[in-house]
């Protein structure tokens, strides 16, 4: 299985960065969805999870370069998403994920950052502003060796 993982899928486009986002509201998903579509072009494939629940089946049966996730989502919340991660096959737990949230603060990034989130994004405010930092994000930790 993890030779899978090494060697692509036939619908990524080479160089193409695989990006899960988890969130517990469609709008949001979508709102993202075309932001990062309109910065990065065809550079990112994104696949969607409306729960941490669905998120983890996913990263088991797909390849991804990057997890963005929600903080508070019925269930699972992020942070709880991001221990389960963390805790799984090496393949998924060296994962870069990215905790992208309007609920929380100082507190809840933090706690994130101390638990292995790789970055702490907020998404109050201009989302072409929030999406151009996401997309960024994105690109460092993705191509990290």
């Amino acid at each position: 299985m993890i030779n899978d993982f090494q060697h692509g899928y036939a619908n990524s486009i080479p160089g193409q960065i695989r990006v899960l986002h988890v969130d517990d509201e469609p709008a949001d998903l979508e709102i993202t969805r075309v932001f990062l579509k309109r910065e990065t072009k065809e550079d990112f494939k994104i696949a969607s999870a409306l729960s941490a629940e669905e998120a983890l089946e996913k990263l088991k049966s797909e390849h991804f370069d990057a997890v963005i996730s929600d903080y508070q989502m019925p269930g699972m919340n992020g942070i709880e998403l991001l221990e389960a991660v963390r805790k799984s096959e090496k393949h998924i737990a060296n994962i870069p994920f990215i905790l992208f949230t309007g609920k929380g603060g100082a507190e809840v990034a933090r706690e994130a950052l101390n638990k292995g989130a790789d970055r702490y994004i907020t998404k109050n405010g201009n989302p072409a502003r929030q999406c151009n930092e996401l997309a960024h994000a994105i690109r460092a930790l993705a191509n990290r060796e």
